[in-house]
């Protein structure tokens, strides 16, 4: 076994001591020592604290459900664009803090694959804040009766990508609306986003209080987005209700 593997175990473990001071412990020593069985238990430890990091991120995130691209039945709704949801994938958009929107009829696929790529960011280390609008502008009021929005922001700021599903289903006070707002526009520089909406984008300003304000935040969200666009059949409406299509409609730049 490479006295340098296990060196970068015992680094990997923030075990600084020990991997300063393995040379001059093993020179001690004049026979030849066997490692092999050293870094197998590191690489155990290693793995554990990966899964518990792992399984803490997802818990934060709240995911209502855990799904992965694999489970998803690509088949039913052919006209999802498969190569632009698996390059959004790769994850190379966060980085670059950009916006996803999801965009399309109820039961297409939205949630399943935004949920899937916010899996795979939690693997990949990411931080990630999951929530419906319905259930953000709770938390927003919640916090400001309790008078710690600050808090609120800060947990939600602190993660690199933000699933917010459900966007237009509910109208906003303009006490949330502008929470909203700051939120939105404190994102571009340090998150990215995916959002996933039923409703036809011209009918976003009907959730806001006033056209000022409506326009102020659909501006940020439509900053630098990538628009996936979801036609087709319900998935959970499969067998049981005919559905008709909807042609959605985008904002005009």
């Amino acid at each position: 076994m490479n006295i340098e593997t296990v060196n970068n175990q015992f680094k990997t473990l923030k075990l600084h001591t020990a991997a300063t001071e393995l040379q001059e412990v093993l020179a001690k020593h004049k026979k030849a020592v066997s490692l092999s069985w050293i870094s197998e238990l590191l690489e155990r430890e290693i793995d554990s604290r990966r899964e518990k990091s792992l399984m803490a991120r997802i818990k934060k995130a709240n995911f209502p459900e855990i799904t992965t691209l694999e489970t998803f039945d690509w088949s039913f709704n052919p006209k999802i664009n498969k190569q632009q949801i698996h390059e959004l994938a790769t994850l190379n958009f966060i980085g670059n803090h950009q916006i996803c929107l999801f965009l399309g009829q109820p039961g297409t696929g939205k949630t399943h694959l935004a949920l899937a790529i916010g899996i795979l960011a939690a693997n990949r280390g990411y931080r990630v804040y999951c929530n419906s609008l319905k259930k953000l502008a709770e938390e927003i009021l919640q916090a400001k009766m309790k008078n710690n929005l600050n808090t609120l922001f800060k947990k939600i700021l602190s993660a690199k990508l933000w699933i917010l599903d459900d966007w237009g289903v509910t109208t906003m006070t303009r006490e949330i609306a502008e929470e909203v707002f700051d939120l939105l526009d404190r994102r571009k520089y340090s998150s990215a986003m995916i959002l996933t909406s039923n409703r036809d984008v011209d009918e976003w300003p009907q959730v806001f209080p006033d056209p000022v304000l409506a326009n102020a935040t659909i501006d940020r969200i439509f900053d630098r987005a990538e628009i996936s666009i979801f036609k087709g059949k319900s998935y959970r409406l499969k067998g049981k209700i005919k559905v008709k299509n909807v042609d959605f409609k985008m904002k005009k730049k």
